[in-house]
């Protein structure tokens, strides 16, 4: 007993003294609590009531009070308590959310909208986001996503229709993801998604939207022709992404090319759009002032004042998604950092934005585009934190050629840090990882930073000087450059050998965000333990095994894994929104020796035994439940669907 006393004590004497050591990391864990918080919410099997919520918290804070003297135990409390409230306003977000929400609608529906969004699904069917929506006998509450069949000439952004919808009761679970599209729906405002079944007629509106919103829709749909008429198809659909967050013109192909090419964060508008467009106004606007205040006034706040206001004119046309929130944000955090003479960028500004991106989104802290992006920040702001003294040094002592090397290292370095704290995410929430992501952002970050931001901030000028159809030119010039290099990297051999890959547990990558955070966040020695945390995260990779055959809840949807090891759908694809869940865009093939079919079933390595509503395993019926999947060493392991959430 008195080694094990002894190991004790080192180990309270070990982590006091890291512990007053790290004063100045200490404030930074308060966000990484809060946003804990509300990803606990989310995390929780069933809905929590309010009242078990308030409970919880008013214990706290009496906890709190009767510990205010004792230094320690007051201290811990109080990462308690801001835990807490991370998880009270995502629960409070949800219940206001729930208000704005319709529930028990018919299957079959009239509906009179306002058109506030029209884009493509992923079959490139027209689809149509309506707002202030009528069904003839009362106003309905939120969005609806119809999908159409026919797209008159007179369709677009801002007409009010009328049309017959079919809205599926539910949606079929998808036992291998961690994409919940009703909760997505649920945070996006959306009541239901179905499609037409019959003709669209346009209508007077019987309700328009505010003023302001109606006008930045027309904005958009503006934007949107200039870009379709002044651009070649594929090059047209990247720059509507880039300007009006509109992804769906798109091809499977150019989507599939950039994000083998580990160029995909390229199309969804994020920090580094806004960042970019930022840095250009702010070093924009300070050449234009150069001459009559240089020396005599601090010219960097009049350009932080303006480029706050560009990023923010920007966001309002890019579609104000979660995505772009979070990068309008971190934007402003570091041009007001610049504001009040503070340093742009820091872990400290690092966790305010976390803090307020959380209380404007919570659900967004269960995002992969969240988690990606604040843990690649967090990545960089940490490495060049401890590094940056001694490369500032050595870059400032090499010659023209010497800096230009620089430059290139620095794009490397910056890309193998951010790859390295966003590679776990992209493998636990799509399954796969860009294998020649390195190369795929060293050929395109020059083009990118130096043509096609600059030529997209020159286009948008340009709009209400009438100028865009000069202006799009050298832009549509740089965006060919970038899909030429997206389908060069993903040509390459063994490029699409890190799709499809296997299933981490929410263990697994909770240690792993945990691990990035102990060894970014901290700065003594201690920090290392991090290196653990991670490594025991990768490993819990192999504690799921990788599914054979996986099957929906109706038996209308198979799909398998090939000899190539890569799952692929079977002749029973009756669900193609699921399908392209668990396959991507890979296509059904009768040549294939895994599977045997013929007109009335299949049978997948001799072992599974299917048909439409039927699977035999091993010689037995097996019940379909909630659909799941199949690993024919281990036997099945079933979706477990969510009981009683405020999104289902």
């Amino acid at each position: 007993m008195w080694w094990i006393r002894k190991q004790l004590l080192r180990l309270k004497l070990y982590l006091s003294e890291n512990y007053q050591n790290e004063a100045e990391s200490l404030v930074i864990w308060y966000a990484v609590c809060f946003a804990m918080g509300a990803a606990f919410y989310f995390a929780l099997p069933i809905e929590l009531s309010a009242w078990v919520i308030v409970g919880f918290f008013e214990a706290i804070l009496v906890l709190l009070y009767l510990t205010r003297r004792t230094e320690v135990e007051f201290k811990i409390l109080t990462y308690v308590a801001v835990f807490m409230l991370g998880l009270s306003i995502a629960k409070a977000d949800a219940m206001h959310r729930l208000n704005n929400i319709e529930k028990d609608l018919p299957e079959v529906v009239y509906l009179h909208g306002y058109i506030k969004n029209l884009d493509y699904n992923s079959s490139q069917r027209p689809r149509l986001l309506l707002s202030n929506v009528n069904n003839f006998e009362r106003d309905l509450k939120g969005d609806f996503r119809i999908s159409i069949t026919q797209s008159p000439d007179w369709l677009k952004a801002g007409k009010c229709v009328e049309l017959v919808a079919k809205l599926p009761q539910k949606y079929t679970p998808n036992p291998v993801g961690n994409y919940n599209f009703e909760r997505s729906n649920f945070y996006k405002g959306i009541s239901a998604t179905g499609y037409s079944i019959g003709p669209i007629f346009e209508k007077d509106c019987l309700k328009t939207p505010i003023k302001p919103t109606s006008i930045i829709i027309k904005i958009r749909d503006y934007i949107k022709n200039i870009i379709q008429t002044n651009s070649p198809k594929d090059t047209a659909s990247i720059i509507t992404a880039l300007t009006i967050g509109d992804k769906s013109y798109i091809s499977k192909e150019q989507s599939d090319n950039y994000r083998t090419s580990g160029l995909a964060h390229f199309l969804s508008i994020s920090g580094m759009h806004m960042g970019m467009i930022a840095l250009l106004v702010f070093f924009l606007i300070r050449s234009l002032l150069f001459t009559i205040g240089e020396g005599r006034y601090d010219l960097r706040k009049p350009a932080a004042f303006i480029s706050i206001g560009a990023t923010f004119l920007y966001f309002i046309i890019s579609g104000q998604s979660v995505s772009c929130i979070r990068a309008f944000v971190m934007t402003s955090i570091v041009l007001l950092g610049i504001l009040l003479n503070r340093r742009a960028i820091s872990l400290r500004l690092w966790a305010f934005a976390i803090l307020v991106v959380t209380i404007i989104t919570p659900d967004a802290v269960v995002s992969p585009g969240f988690l990606m992006s604040f843990s690649a920040v967090l990545g960089l702001v940490s490495f060049y934190e401890n590094n940056a003294s001694k490369l500032y040094a050595w870059f400032k002592s090499r010659s023209l050629a010497g800096k230009i090397g620089g430059y290139l290292l620095g794009v490397i370095i910056t890309d193998i840090v951010a790859t390295i704290m966003t590679m776990p995410y992209s493998f636990y929430y799509f399954k796969q990882i860009s294998v020649y992501t390195s190369l795929g952002n060293l050929l395109a970050g020059p083009v990118i930073a130096f043509i096609v931001m600059p030529c997209l901030l020159l286009f948008l000028i340009s709009i209400p000087l009438g100028l865009s159809s000069y202006c799009i030119i050298p832009l549509n010039l740089g965006i060919e450059l970038i899909n030429e290099i997206t389908t060069f990297v993903s040509s390459l051999p063994g490029a699409h050998n890190g799709e499809n890959l296997g299933l981490m547990p929410d263990w697994g990558i909770f240690l792993i965000t945990l691990g990035f955070l102990w060894l970014c966040i901290w700065q003594s020695r201690w920090r290392y333990w991090g290196i653990l945390y991670i490594s025991i995260g990768l490993l819990s990779i192999t504690t799921i095994a990788k599914p054979d055959f996986i099957f929906d809840e109706n038996g209308s949807t198979y799909a398998y894994q090939n000899l190539s090891n890569n799952i692929v759908p079977s002749q029973y694809q009756e669900n193609k929104f699921l399908t392209k869940i668990w396959c991507g865009n890979t296509k059904y093939t009768e040549a294939d020796n895994s599977i045997i079919c013929n007109s009335k079933k299949c049978i997948y390595k001799n072992t599974i035994e299917f048909t439409k509503g039927k699977i035999t395993y091993k010689g037995k019926n097996i019940p379909l439940k909630s659909g799941g999947y199949i690993n024919l060493n281990n036997g099945i392991t079933y979706y477990t669907p969510e009981n009683n959430r405020l999104w289902n």
